[in-house]
């Protein structure tokens, strides 16, 4: 028998070729068939459709925004604090430190609402019925309030329960979202809720996707608001002709305003009483359907001369990068590279590229993390050998000094011992294990707390919130102490006055994300606040350096953080907030489990995928 002659395999630059020229030249000619069956009438009526369309989808968007911004206030009447100082009968002053904690609980729950994204929110407020003031800004500039605040609230009609929206004649580049707050219970005036919003972010966020020649017109009583200043005018006199009758669908049809003709599609949106509407010019979208008319044959010639042409050049430019990849593969595997060179013709190529030079690197970091930890080890045990002393001799010691400080009376000075007795015993243990409970943490702490405040003759108050639910916590050993200490030295030591050092650890939900796991961990935050000097400038932790010279260079802080990174991954870093000499605070994340196994275990599971 003869052998058969192997099937000839086609290139993927022809088949890319005689596809593209395939399909470009079957679609203009459909494309031209029922492009000339049409007739400008039907084309119009196809407009109208995608006119009202547009308007439908900026209502639902403007909608959706009222929506959202009305839901802020019952959310807000979900925390306890405010909710108690509004329906409080007590109408004494309310205090700084709980106007403070209300204002802050405030400012997180609005960041967890939809509007938070979108930033064209300037400030909220909430005035109670004592007239109580409690105020965030959000993303607007600091600046005084007063003057709109008496303006809004000289005509309020406090009994109206429904969303309320107002603009004040001196301050046209804001919107006020007005709602009066009453009592679940008794149906009684506990206060009014305002959301400043800012008009030119607000409409540029309406008019978002929308065509550039268009604009957006909202409208009632009270106010007129348009996407593009320049045609303040036309949205007036359009106000005065649909403000009462407009329809509450969307309706379609012809205007003429200052003059000219105008598409006009509106409708009435529900609530607030606002109508909609998006206008356009008609001869510009009659110039545009003429002279689209007027090009398509030249066009659909032009297309057919170049499809060939383009077919070629197009497989061209798909297979080069294919072959150059395979070229520089080869070389790596060969060892005459070891990386990949940027591929940045296509975006799929670049992203390819680069999770395969990841992938090289890390292979990389591998192998240096293992001869870090190696020589890391090596200068530990040079380190013990330069400065070891049997810690029992020390222990043996110190409880010496105890027993005789107890044999004459003297209970301060032994229990300044016991402390630091047990502070000593448990620097030996963190070196023999990794986790330990919180409640053993946490005693640790105490001691700590206890010589300080010998240290400073009671000058430091300490208040500690802990629930009884997370004591037997598995948390990383000497993780609370180094914030405390930092907070002590750093913060309230040069403070003239009393200080107060809070330590506060609550359980948390943790956030969600596109690439966060399934089913998210629980999770607990951890937080160490003082009213100390705080932080003139807050510091980069990871760039703080030791230095023989400067004993302020937190090198603590940048141990802990890099320790927490590296048992949980980048969730678990430490978070600086500071107002300098009012308020400062340091807190982390961790996973809440009772196994230290398994919260080691967590970097993987929960550090790198979230």
């Amino acid at each position: 028998m003869e052998p058969k002659t192997p099937k000839r395999i086609i290139s993927l630059r022809t088949f890319i070729t005689i596809a593209i020229c395939l399909t470009i030249t079957l679609i203009l000619l459909f494309s031209g068939l029922f492009y000339y069956s049409k007739t400008a009438d039907i084309l119009l009526e196809n407009y109208e459709r995608s006119f009202t369309s547009q308007l439908s989808q900026v209502n639902q968007k403007i909608s959706d925004q009222i929506a959202a911004i009305d839901s802020v206030a019952p959310l807000f009447l979900s925390d306890m604090q405010l909710l108690e100082t509004l329906e409080s009968p007590d109408s004494s002053p309310v205090g700084y430190d709980r106007k403070l904690a209300i204002e802050r609980q405030m400012s997180s729950m609005y960041h967890r609402t939809s509007i938070a994204s979108h930033n064209f929110t300037d400030s909220i407020f909430i005035i109670s019925k004592n007239e109580t003031l409690f105020h965030i800004y959000t993303s607007g500039s600091f600046e005084p309030y007063a003057k709109q605040m008496e303006a809004l609230l000289e005509d309020l009609d406090k009994t109206q329960p429904y969303l309320m929206c107002r603009m004040l004649p001196f301050d046209e580049n804001s919107i006020y979202f007005i709602r009066n707050l009453f009592n679940g219970n008794t149906g009684h005036y506990m206060g009014t809720f305002f959301i400043k919003i800012n008009r030119e972010k607000w409409m540029e966020y309406c008019v978002e996707g929308l065509d550039s020649s268009w604009f957006i017109c909202l409208y009632n009583e009270n106010m007129t608001l348009v996407s593009n200043q320049v045609l303040q005018e036309e949205c007036r006199e359009l106000s005065a002709l649909f403000s009462s009758s407009a329809s509450p669908s969307a309706s379609f049809h012809e205007e003429v305003l200052v003059g000219k003709h105008y598409f006009v599609a509106s409708e009435r949106l529900p609530g607030l009483g606002l109508t909609s509407a998006v206008v356009a010019p008609k001869d510009l979208l009659l110039g545009d359907l003429n002279e689209t008319l007027e090009t398509y044959l030249l066009f659909l010639i032009l297309t057919l001369c170049i499809a060939l042409a383009a077919a070629i050049l197009i497989s061209q430019m798909i297979t080069t990068p294919i072959k150059r990849m395979i070229y520089h593969i080869n070389q790596i595997s060969a060892g005459e590279s070891s990386r990949l060179p940027p591929m940045k013709m296509y975006h799929e190529f670049e992203i390819w590229a680069d999770s395969f030079n990841r992938m090289l690197q890390q292979l990389d970091i591998y192998y240096t993390d293992n001869f870090q930890k190696q020589l890391l080890l090596k200068n530990a045990e040079i380190r013990a050998l330069q400065s070891q002393m049997n810690p029992h001799f020390l222990f043996n010691v110190l409880n010496t000094i105890a027993w005789k400080a107890q044999i004459i009376q003297n209970e301060e000075i032994y229990q300044m011992v016991i402390s630091l007795g047990e502070l000593l015993k448990a620097n030996t243990l963190s070196k023999e294990t990794d986790f330990i409970t919180l409640e053993k943490e946490m005693d640790y702490v105490k001691f700590y707390i206890y010589l300080q405040q010998r240290r400073f003759e009671d000058r430091i108050d300490c208040v500690i919130h802990i629930p009884d639910a997370l004591q037997q916590c598995k948390v990383p050993c000497f993780c609370i102490q180094p914030l405390v200490e930092n907070a002590i030295i750093h913060g309230l030591e040069p403070k003239k006055g009393k200080g107060k050092l809070i330590i506060q650890i609550v359980p948390t939900s943790p956030e969600t994300s596109l690439k966060a796991f399934p089913e998210p961990e629980p999770e607990m935050e951890i937080a160490i606040i003082d009213n100390g000097i705080g932080f003139s400038e807050i510091p980069d932790i990871r760039s703080i350096s030791s230095s023989l010279e400067d004993s302020h260079t937190h090198i603590g802080l940048k141990n802990l953080d890099k320790r927490l990174e590296m048992l949980f991954g980048e969730r678990a870093r430490l978070k600086i907030e500071s107002v300098p000499n009012l308020c400062t605070t340091i807190s982390f994340r961790l996973p809440i489990t009772t196994d230290s196994d398994h919260a080691f275990q967590r970097r993987h599971k929960y550090g790198e995928n979230i």
